[in-house]
């Protein structure tokens, strides 16, 4: 297993940075409160998460930038370097070969932590998706739950207004004689 790298860059280990998972376990407690049944908390745990999922996205990106330039900076150093062990031993064939060798290898560990970086990348990035695919479902329950409730209202008001309807039809002297002929 190879170390971690690290330069005077913001690199901290975490392609997704200290920030995200604490804000993402902030939003738990209303992914919990949302098994209840309230489709305005699921709705705003979904946007939530989604702006989490965003900020992850942008946090990845940077972190791909800072990679990619600490990656170029090294090449261009290893190539400098090797440019001038050349001048200084161009007469020697046996140093260029060592030198060559050594340059060989250099250029293989940037490649080999460029592949490592980016398999972290796309691991990370499954990640959001994962989050993304979480707010996509609690936005579909809290839909399916909004539209449940309309419903719901809907049958209510139906139901008060057959009632209302029906004690306007059958008038005041009814409903008096119902009360009065009961005592």
């Amino acid at each position: 297993m190879r170390p971690r790298r690290r330069w005077k860059g913001r690199y901290t280990g975490r392609p997704c940075g200290r920030w995200a998972w604490p804000a993402l376990w902030s939003v738990l407690p209303l992914l919990a409160s949302g098994c209840g049944g309230d489709a305005r908390v699921e709705l705003s745990a979904a946007d939530a998460l989604t702006a989490v999922a965003a900020q992850m996205r942008v946090a990845l990106d940077e972190y791909h930038a800072e990679v990619e330039t600490a990656d170029d900076a090294r090449e261009s150093a290893v190539t400098r370097a090797f440019v001038e062990r050349v001048r200084q031993d161009a007469a020697d064939a046996a140093r260029l070969d060592q030198h060559a060798l050594a340059f060989e290898e250099a250029l293989r560990r940037v490649r080999a932590d460029r592949r490592t970086e980016w398999q972290r990348r796309t691991a990370a990035q499954s990640q959001v998706e994962a989050v993304l695919e979480v707010a996509r479902g609690l936005r579909r329950i809290g839909i399916e739950g909004l539209t449940l409730q309309d419903e719901v209202k809907r049958y209510l008001g139906t139901l008060l207004e057959r009632r209302s309807d029906e004690a306007a039809s059958r008038g005041p002297s009814d409903g008096r004689q119902a009360v009065g002929g009961g005592g």
